[in-house]
C-alpha cells in the first residue's frame, strides 16, 4: 500500500500531515496529541482489532502516521510546516483553477460564505471513519488534502480584502438565487438583499491575526525575537492597526535596546486601544530609558540661573 499522496496540499511537493492525522489546519497542541494516541492504539499491533491486518496497520502507524506526528509536535518542526503552508495557500491562490477540484466536501466549501464552520464539519466528518478499514485510508487521506488545499485558499483569499476565489464568484453567478439580483441590475434596479456580497468575500480575519501572535509569543519566550517580527509584520498586513500586535512589536524592541522603535509601535497600540496595559506599561519603560538616556551635562534651568547671580552679588554685598 502506498502512502504518497497525488492530490490536494501534494501537488505542490508539500506533505499534508494534517490529513495524515485526520486533523483541522491550526489545530492546538492538544487535539493532535489526543488524536495521534487515538490512531496509534488503533493501529498498533498490540491493540489494533482482530479484523486488521497487523503488518500493514503497523507500517501504515510508522510511515503516515508516525512522521506526521513528529513533525505537527515539535516547536521548529511545526512552525516551519506553518510557513510552508502558507507559501502553498499562497501559490494555489493564485494559480489554482478552484473549477477542477473533484472532491464534494472541498467544492462545498469553496462555496460556502461561512468556510471556517464548513470546514470544521467535513473535516470532522470525514476523521470518523478515516481508520476504521485500512484499505480505506489512502483514499480519506486524499480527500482530506484536497479539502485543507481548498481550505487554505479560502484562508489566503480572505486576508486579501476584494477577492474571492473563482469557483465562489461562478457559483455566485451561476447560483438561481443571484438570477433577481442579476435582473435587477440590468433594469437599472437596487438589489434588495445588499448583505449577501459582502458575505461571499471574505470571513474575518482576527482569526488569523490571533494565529500569528500566539506563534509571535512562543518566539518571543525562546528569544527568537527576529523570527516573531516576521510575524509579526505579517499580522500587521492583516491589520495594520492591531493594538495587541503593534503592543508585541513594542515588547520586542525593547528586548532589542531599541527604545525609538518599540515607542512607536507602544504609540499606535494606545493610538487603537486607550486601555491596552501591556501598551502603557512598555511606554513608561520606554519613557525611563529616555530619562537615563539624558546627557550628564546639560545647561542649568532658568530657575537655576537667579540663584547663581544671586550668591555671586553677595560676595560683594549685592548691588551699589
Amino acid at each position: 500500500m502506498s502512502f504518497e499522496l497525488q492530490q490536494g496540499i501534494a501537488t505542490f511537493d508539500c506533505p499534508d500531515h494534517y490529513a495524515s492525522l485526520g486533523l483541522m489546519i491550526g489545530a492546538s497542541k492538544g487535539e493532535i496529541r489526543k488524536r495521534y494516541f487515538k490512531i496509534a492504539r488503533n493501529l498498533h499491533p498490540d491493540s489494533c482489532p482482530a479484523s486488521m491486518d497487523k503488518d500493514q496497520a503497523s507500517r501504515m502507524l510508522s510511515k503516515l502516521v508516525n512522521p506526521a506526528y513528529e513533525v505537527l509536535s515539535q516547536d521548529k518542526d511545526f512552525e516551519e510546516y506553518q510557513v510552508l503552508l502558507r507559501l502553498v495557500g499562497q501559490r494555489a491562490h493564485r494559480e489554482i483553477d478552484t473549477t477542477s477540484f473533484q472532491n464534494e466536501s472541498a467544492q462545498s466549501l469553496l462555496a460556502a460564505s461561512d468556510f471556517e464552520a464548513v470546514y470544521q464539519e467535513q473535516v470532522k466528518h470525514l476523521a470518523q471513519t478515516q481508520f476504521s478499514t485500512l484499505e480505506g485510508v489512502p483514499a480519506v487521506v486524499s480527500q482530506l488534502s484536497e479539502l485543507n488545499l481548498a481550505y487554505l485558499i479560502r484562508r489566503e483569499g480572505s486576508k486579501q480584502a476584494g477577492t474571492a476565489p473563482k469557483v465562489a464568484q461562478a457559483s455566485a453567478v451561476a447560483s438561481p438565487s443571484s438570477a433577481p439580483a442579476a435582473d435587477a441590475a440590468k433594469s437599472g434596479a437596487v438589489s434588495s438583499t445588499p448583505q449577501q456580497q459582502p458575505a461571499a468575500q471574505a470571513a474575518p480575519t482576527s482569526q488569523f491575526v490571533n494565529d500569528y501572535c500566539r506563534r509571535a509569543e512562543e518566539l518571543i519566550k525562546k528569544n527568537r525575537l527576529n523570527e516573531a517580527i516576521v510575524e509579526l509584520r505579517d499580522a500587521l498586513k492583516l491589520e495594520s492597526k492591531s493594538s495587541r500586535v503593534h503592543s508585541l512589536m513594542g515588547s520586542i524592541y525593547l528586548q532589542k535596546s531599541q527604545p525609538t522603535m518599540a515607542k512607536s509601535h507602544f504609540t499606535q497600540a494606545i493610538k487603537s486601544n486607550p486601555n491596552d496595559p501591556e501598551a502603557r506599561k512598555g511606554m513608561e519603560k520606554v519613557k525611563k530609558l529616555e530619562k537615563r538616556s539624558k546627557p550628564a551635562g546639560a545647561k542649568p534651568t532658568e530657575s537655576q540661573q537667579p540663584e547663581r547671580k544671586k550668591g555671586l552679588f553677595g560676595l560683594f554685598g549685592g548691588k551699589k
